[in-house]
């Protein structure tokens, strides 16, 4: 799409109405474009969501015309949100608002309107076979996101409600809402995550690098003394082990700091990072990308969510 035309005025227009239209509840609206840029901030970032004082149509506005601005370098984004909305035939969201069928028919409308537009740029594409073949993947990885999304909705409202658990029943909770949220990412979860008391243990793959896991859910804050049993942990398996500790409740500031900036082999996660992917503010496999490259390059071993997503 990038060597052939810009996207048309046109599609932009039915582009945002089509947003607009097919999501009543600001909330739903930003976690869909939050999933559609992978959460990636220079998108989101500045737009007040759900904020009673913005209207939903200008947060489609900003959110659009950024992409509409950066399509010389990221068209593919652009290209499969045009693909994705136009895709669009059931509306949940909007079953759940009061006198649903008025809005259902806008929302339908508005899709209408958007595929006839989007339609002339799939044909263009499908008649180069590599063009072809990068529409099939757009609409692959559209379908896929749709159905990450909707996998993350449900694993969040079981995180919700594993919160009102009480200590050893929400540890077994846990341990299973673990392996199925890195099983929505493909991170290939070994083992059981097995509980010891509220502890977790067990392992996932990212790209070529093996981490072991282990996970914490307790009212302190995890110390030295854990941070220390676990590195050594992670030090007695292979060269190319590394570590991942998961603290819901965090950590103390001063363990962080004697882990950072010692060639660790581990690297923190805590809740509110947890919490940032369930709700599809960031990618998994990104906030994780994130946090290893963070420890390489200056040996911190706690990057949070919060500071990838906030621009400097």
């Amino acid at each position: 799409m990038a060597n052939t035309q810009r996207i048309s005025a046109n599609a932009i227009s039915a582009l945002k109405d089509a947003l607009t239209a097919a999501f009543w509840f600001k909330r739903d609206l930003y976690s869909y474009a939050s999933a559609a840029v992978a959460g990636e901030p220079t998108f989101l970032a500045g737009i007040d969501w759900t904020s009673p004082n913005q209207y939903k149509r200008d947060s489609v506005s900003l959110f659009v015309d950024r992409l509409v601005r950066e399509q010389d370098e990221h068209q593919d984004v652009l290209l499969n949100l045009l693909v994705d909305v136009a895709a669009m035939s059931d509306f949940p969201q909007l079953r759940r608002v009061e006198d649903p069928e008025p809005k259902l028919e806008a929302a339908r409308e508005a899709i209408a309107r958007l595929k006839a537009v989007v339609q002339p740029y799939e044909q263009e594409l499908m008649e180069r076979q590599t063009a072809r073949e990068r529409i099939d993947v757009t609409k692959q990885a559209a379908e896929d996101r749709r159905a990450t999304a909707g996998r993350l909705q449900q694993l969040k409202a079981r995180y919700l409600e594993v919160l009102a658990l009480s200590p050893v029943p929400r540890g077994f909770a846990l341990e299973t809402l673990l392996t199925e949220v890195f099983e929505a990412f493909d991170l290939e979860p070994r083992g059981s995550f097995r509980v010891v008391g509220e502890q977790i243990d067990g392992g996932f793959t990212l790209e070529s690098e093996h981490f072991l896991l282990e996970a914490k859910w307790t009212q302190d804050l995890t110390g030295r003394d854990d941070l220390d049993v676990f590195s050594a942990k992670v030090g007695r398996r292979g060269e190319n082990t590394l570590g991942l500790f998961l603290s819901i409740n965090g950590f103390e500031p001063t363990a962080v700091e004697i882990h950072s900036g010692n060639r660790s082999p581990i690297m923190l996660m805590d809740g509110a990072d947890l919490y940032a992917v369930l709700e599809q503010r960031i990618d998994l496999r990104d906030l994780l990308r994130r946090k290893r490259r963070e420890t390489s390059m200056t040996g911190r071993v706690l990057l949070t969510a919060a500071e990838i997503l906030t621009p400097s």
